[in-house]
């Protein structure tokens, strides 16, 4: 059937995806994987997504966000909780339009599908709010069998569930029932991924999923590379691209010591200032992390440029806790200690992005605020 998708009726491909949505959805699932897609098909249809695509410029001279992400992020949940499909709909036309921006510069569109895929912006992230989230969406799929957004809401859940099954630990600490729920789930994400893929509404967020699937998959380099190309192609102004990339690029995953750093410097260098150094700030803060490897690696940046970077962002989209945060650890890790007094001085409440615990955050703090 992947093969001849464009031979099958359109109806019955929706109703065939739906179908298997909902048995997973049900009491005792089994979490059957999909048939695998050939990676050639994977690729091709990754090079035809953005075809034809004309890319909108975000409008000229936008206020400064005032609306933060997490509080963003609750109301499209509560939204999603209320069954108000419509709204979710408009709101989702529009990000794609107007590019909105939160504080911090975090794109709405990110924001929308955390709120509606993934249970990041909740407390907790049980079992049951999984299956909970996935017969909402289900629900939505069947109300808007033509819209693109509830499709990638759910295939960003899946991978939001494919962690839960295999949890945040190194690879030695998986179950083998874990590591099968992991690639069953991923795999699902990324079968409702190719499935989009032919609907007339195109979302840079079907790229970022992908990109998450090509992290839990372990695509070989050039794959995840020329998937990153793809995407800048589609919008080269939205970040969230490199992010992802760059993640891949740790050396935990599939990259080596340098490779952040030099993505970092090649973004940097096609995009005039400011756009510049706030990507390069953007990208090296992959390695804001007080844990593993990654603040060796971080001193290989160039601190004024991270400063700028860091400036430019607060410049036009206000400050952020975790963009504080960030900036906290880097100066920490460069040793400059009058600019990680005023940052720590501007944190409201520490983030698990850049301070693994708290004795890493509270040493630092210490070592800024002391003579």
């Amino acid at each position: 059937m992947q093969k001849n998708r464009g031979a099958v009726p359109k109806q019955a491909v929706t109703t065939v995806f739906l179908l298997s949505v909902l048995a997973l959805s049900a009491c005792g699932h089994t979490e059957a994987a999909p048939p695998t897609i050939p990676m050639n098909v994977v690729i091709q249809t990754i090079r035809d997504y953005g075809r034809g695509h004309q890319l909108s410029p975000a409008p000229a001279n936008q206020a400064k966000p005032e609306e933060a992400d997490q509080m963003y992020c609750a109301h499209i949940h509560s939204l999603l909780l209320q069954e108000d499909f419509g709204q979710l709909e408009k709101i989702a036309a529009q990000n794609r339009v107007d590019k909105g921006r939160l504080i911090g510069g975090v794109f709405k569109t990110g924001s929308f599908y955390t709120g509606t895929g993934a249970t990041s912006c909740l407390e907790t992230g049980t079992e049951a709010e999984h299956l909970s989230l996935i017969a909402l969406l289900t629900k939505w799929n069947a109300a808007y069998p033509d819209s693109v957004t509830p499709r990638l809401a759910l295939a960003t859940l899946y991978i939001d569930y494919a962690w839960v099954a295999r949890g945040r630990g190194t690879a030695d600490t998986v179950s083998r029932k874990g590591w099968r729920l992991f690639r069953g789930r991923t795999a699902q994400a990324k079968d409702i991924l190719i499935r989009a893929a032919s609907l007339k509404d195109k979302d840079p967020q079907w790229y970022v999923v992908m990109q998450m699937v090509a992290q839990n998959e372990g695509w070989e380099q050039a794959d995840a590379r020329e998937l990153l190309d793809q995407a800048l192609g589609f919008d080269p102004d939205f970040y969230p691209f490199y992010r992802f990339h760059s993640i891949y690029l740790l050396p935990q995953w599939y990259g080596n010591p340098g490779d952040i750093q030099a993505l970092a410097d090649e973004a940097a260098s096609k995009h005039p200032e400011p756009q510049g150094s706030m990507l390069y700030f953007r990208i090296m803060s992959t390695l804001a992390c007080y844990c593993g490897q990654n603040p060796e690696q971080l001193k290989g940046a160039d601190w004024q440029k991270l400063q700028l970077g860091f400036a430019n962002i607060e410049k036009a989209y206000g400050l952020s806790d975790l963009n504080a945060n960030r900036f906290s650890e880097m100066a920490f890790v460069f040793g400059d200690k009058a600019v990680a007094r005023e940052a720590f001085g501007r944190i409201t409440q520490r983030d698990d992005a850049a301070w693994v615990d708290v004795q890493s955050f509270q040493y630092a703090r210490n070592w800024a605020s002391a003579p």
